[in-house]
């Protein structure tokens, strides 16, 4: 087997830009039901219409996410990030010119930009020297923004409006991508040792890893993607199920953050199997808590066991095959996210829901049965 090792003088800070910039990527996506919500109370824009803002931008990510690995892009250049951070400001200006085609275009517009910053933050975190700790970094700063832009948007009140709330966004996202853009630079080479070319080939450890990453996301964004309205089907107040929503973001990123400095490299079997405990008991949690307290412990316990889990996924991904799995981890992720809601919601409309459920808990020892299977280390 091919050995990987990344050049011991990367520096940080390279690491540090690319999770900002790639921050930025996964935004939209967590603030979709500010989006849509906004869309609907500040336009003449129909619920059903304002629904299909999701469709354009997950489609946007995935053409860009699955069209980079296929073009044998390996890297995204200085400049093409600053070109995709401007197109993904541009789509939003777009957005709000008015109009269906205004409104869709837009986000698949920032939805492209967005698979392009995502698949630069994956790579970047791929060819880190520890790359378990640099995804639980990348993954613990999307979360803290995510958070905090979520929190001024409350602040702010401009739910209500939409093109306020597109310029308030836009003025966050800027200031992101300007510090993201500034201490970004594309990620050095590795250092294959061993047999040429065997590190740049799909192999079956790879394969079965990608493929369990896709089942995992399908069952807990479906799950994630429901819990506020679930909150309010059980009779807790909408405003306050979103400030823990928010709030849990924060603390977890903050979490995940601390962990990517203070966490010894590598990944375990036994520490994947107790994330995955933890991801399955908070995830049981969010799906049926009756009480706002509940709620966010569970979200808080969610979020953090999920995403560590998923950034120990991703750093062992990683390993079994750098060149390639940086450029499609993402597109993996990515339709998981995509397909996971809607099923959810076809699983409610059908009286399934408890059947989604028991999915989801069960995916969550995916990664530790991948890890067991395959002999990865």
């Amino acid at each position: 087997m091919t050995a990987v090792v990344a050049d011991p003088a990367e520096p940080s800070g390279r690491l540090i830009g690319a999770s900002l910039t790639s921050a930025v990527g996964s935004l939209p996506l967590h603030l979709l039901p500010l989006t849509i919500a906004a869309a609907v109370a500040g336009t003449d824009t129909s619920p059903e219409v304002a629904g299909l803002i999701a469709s354009a931008l997950l489609v946007g990510q995935l053409i860009a996410s699955t069209l980079l690995p296929v073009l044998g892009v390996s890297t995204i250049s200085k400049l093409w990030a600053a070109v995709l951070s401007v197109a993904l400001l541009g789509g939003m200006v777009v957005s709000g010119l008015g109009g269906v085609v205004g409104l869709l275009g837009g986000w698949f517009l920032v939805g492209l930009s967005c698979g392009g910053l995502i698949f630069l933050g994956t790579v970047a975190a791929a060819h880190f020297r520890a790359p378990e700790l640099a995804f639980t970094l990348r993954l613990g700063i999307v979360l803290v923004v995510a958070g905090a832009c979520t929190v001024l948007v409350q602040v702010t009140g401009v739910l209500a409006d939409y093109h306020g709330y597109l310029i308030w966004l836009a003025v966050a996202i800027a200031a992101i991508l300007g510090i993201g853009n500034l201490l970004y630079a594309p990620a050095s080479p590795l250092l294959s040792v061993g047999e040429p070319g065997t590190a740049a080939a799909f192999n079956a450890p790879l394969a079965l890893g990608l493929a369990a990453a896709f089942v995992l996301f399908v069952g807990q964004t479906g799950l994630v993607a429901y819990v506020l309205f679930g909150a309010a089907e059980r009779g807790m107040e909408l405003r306050h199920a979103a400030w823990a929503f928010a709030a849990c973001k924060i603390g977890s990123g903050i979490w995940l953050v601390a962990a990517s400095q203070t966490s010894k490299p590598g990944s375990s079997i036994r520490r994947m199997a107790l994330l995955g405990v933890l991801v399955a008991a908070g995830g049981y949690g969010i799906s049926s808590a009756g009480h706002i307290a509940f709620l966010f412990a569970s979200l808080i316990l969610f979020q953090i066991a999920f995403n560590s889990l998923s950034a120990q996924m991703q750093g062992s991904i990683a390993a079994t095959g750098p060149h390639v799995a940086g450029r499609w981890i993402t597109c993996s992720l990515l339709l998981g996210a995509a397909v996971g809601p809607p099923l959810h919601g076809w699983a409610i409309s059908a009286g399934l829901e408890a059947g989604f459920v028991a999915f989801a808990l069960s995916t969550t020892a995916l990664p530790v049965l991948w890890r067991i299977v395959c002999r990865t280390d």
